[in-house]
């Protein structure tokens, strides 16, 4: 086994270390080492994968107007979803011969811009009235929801499943008539709250489980009737939540900012990993030999990943989103449900054995492929036999040694590393890496990726001004056009939204659904691992809690001594 090596990240110039282990997967892998550190790696896929911004553009098959995630400039043709998923075209008519006098991705780049991409990436024979989702399935009666499967009547929602009446909600499960809500489990009417579990009629609380009517708390399991911590009576808990006045905007705003205040006095676990064996990260469940990740479950001998909650997986680097089934994964993006050695991969379902595709389903032994569905040795989209294509493709990875692509900052893009920024098909600051990394422009732009500015039509001034109380809000607010308070840009309430607002007594939202989704994703940890010790014991601790954030941070054994 070789021994550890540091080299230097040819994006960012940083060091970064590659270990024994490290070196033993991609030998398995059959792929050289990494160039870029794995931060690095993560922007540059987490950057090429667009899913929420939606647009109105033409069907370049049908002419219909159709609502997409590419936006009308984006080069890419783009068709109705049945249309692209029909046998009414084949992306192997877009085949063509490898020039072994050419890089490779400037190649695969020529052919990805000719090849059609569908208009939203769902399984949209399973969504009832939910035209405005993307990546979603199973969904009757939703708006605005991405990620998102086996969920009714709901709006606003990201990286979500089995909710019902549910509003506002981001990394969110198996819960019912919730709002403003964060990493909660199994909840019924919990409101602005994050990291709850197995309760409900909860207001304004943080790390709770087994709890009800609960308001302003953190780290309580199996109570009820706690205020700011404090155990109360049923009559004197009921009487101070029937005083509150929370279908005033300005009062809640208060009480929001005082429970905010309160839960800092109270101490954090040093991360929100459950059930993990010789794991590191943060949001592990269920996991064993998994390093350096971040919201994995079920997942196995698997280091660098992020997003692959839904297990299984096993044996992966670098691997960002989905799962359910999911072994020998490097460097992709978006692959799952049933899938096997696939490489440098982009939205790639039940295949195996792929490099350097993207949108190809049910497919093995593809390279440098764009939206094959089904079949087998391809190279380029281009068909060939079993005997032809083995040769071709070893000859082709040599050739990418020797003849290797250099992107628009100087970086050199040899067999082994993932696409490069800029062939992405949606601009950073609509992709999943700004939710994440929201760098400014020029960052963005530095880093190699496009950018797309604010369409001036779509901020304009407001047509309506919002009441403070919800008991004042009539059906005219339906036809006005509002304006965000932090961003600036223009949103409407549907008519499933404000029946929602005036059953649990909530006022009108002042920002967007988009900015409360980001302000919502600030309220998890981050993908980031720091040292810092047990604010308890002193012990040194691993956390996503950086040591100059003011949360108290013990050590997992103090907060199990003093909470659990």
């Amino acid at each position: 086994m070789r021994n550890a090596e540091t080299r230097t990240c040819q994006s960012c110039k940083n060091q970064f270390v590659i270990e024994p282990d490290d070196f033993g997967f991609y030998e398995t892998m059959k792929v050289p080492p990494p160039t870029w550190c794995p931060k690095c790696r993560m922007i540059r896929r987490l950057g090429v994968r667009g899913y929420r911004i939606l647009y109105k553009r033409k069907c370049d098959y049908t002419g219909e107007d159709v609502i997409s995630t590419h936006h009308p400039d984006t080069k890419n043709k783009v068709y109705r979803q049945d249309i692209w998923w029909s046998d009414k075209w084949d992306a192997r008519e877009y085949g063509r011969d490898y020039d072994f006098s050419k890089p490779f991705f400037a190649q695969y780049y020529e052919l990805f811009s000719q090849v059609p991409l569908p208009a939203l990436y769902t399984e949209y024979t399973t969504l009832v009235n939910s035209d405005y989702c993307n990546a979603a399935a199973e969904l009757k009666n939703c708006y605005l929801a991405f990620n998102a499967d086996n969920s009714e009547n709901c709006a606003y929602l990201n990286t979500i499943t089995n909710l019902k009446d549910c509003f506002d909600a981001s990394f969110t499960y198996r819960s019912e008539l919730c709002y403003e809500v964060v990493n909660a489990d199994r909840c019924y009417r919990v409101f602005f709250s994050k990291d709850c579990e197995d309760s409900h009629d909860i207001w304004f609380s943080n790390d709770l489980i087994g709890c009800s009517d609960c308001f302003g708390c953190t780290g309580l399991r199996k109570k009820n009737y706690y205020i700011f911590n404090q155990p109360h009576s049923k009559a004197d808990y009921e009487r101070f939540a029937g005083g509150l006045n929370l279908g005033s905007y300005a009062a809640l705003a208060g009480v929001r900012e005082k429970s905010a205040e309160s839960v800092l006095k109270y101490p954090r676990k040093e991360n929100h990993n459950r059930k993990q064996y010789n794991s590191t990260g943060e949001y592990l469940e269920n996991t064993q030999n998994v390093r350096d990740s971040y919201m994995a479950g079920e997942a196995k001998n698997i280091r660098y990943a992020q997003f692959i909650r839904k297990g299984p997986s096993e044996n992966a680097y670098d691997y960002s989103h989905f799962a359910m089934g999911a072994e020998w994964i490097y460097e992709s993006c978006w692959v799952g449900l049933t899938v096997n050695n696939i490489k440098f991969g982009f939205w790639n379902y039940k295949s195996h054995d792929l490099e350097y595709c993207f949108g190809c389903h049910g497919a093995g032994n593809l390279f440098g492929c764009v939206g094959i569905r089904g079949g087998e040795y391809c190279i380029l989209n281009k068909q060939y036999s079993k005997e032809e294509y083995q040769l071709l493709v070893a000859r082709i990875k040599r050739q990418m040694i020797e003849i290797p692509y250099t992107d628009s900052r100087e970086r050199i893009y040899r067999y082994g590393e993932y696409f490069p920024p800029e062939f992405s098909p949606w601009v950073y600051n609509e992709s999943n890496g700004y939710e994440w990394l929201p760098f400014s422009k020029e960052e963005a732009v530095r880093w190699g990726f496009s950018w797309r500015d604010p369409d001036s039509r779509e901020y304009q001034e407001a047509t309506v001004t919002i009441p403070d109380h919800i008991k004042d809000i009539t059906d005219d607010i339906l036809k006005g056009i509002l304006k965000c308070d932090e961003c600036g840009k223009n949103y409407q309430i549907i008519r499933m939204e404000l029946d929602f607002y005036r059953r649990m007594n909530i006022p009108i939202p002042r920002e967007c659904p988009l900015c409360r989704d980001r302000a919502r994703i600030k309220q998890l940890n981050p993908i980031a691992i720091h040292d810092r010790k047990c604010a308890k014991c002193g012990k040194d601790i691993k956390t996503s809690y950086a040591p100059a954030r003011p949360e108290i941070v013990y050590c997992e054994s103090c907060y199990n001594a003093e909470v659990v």
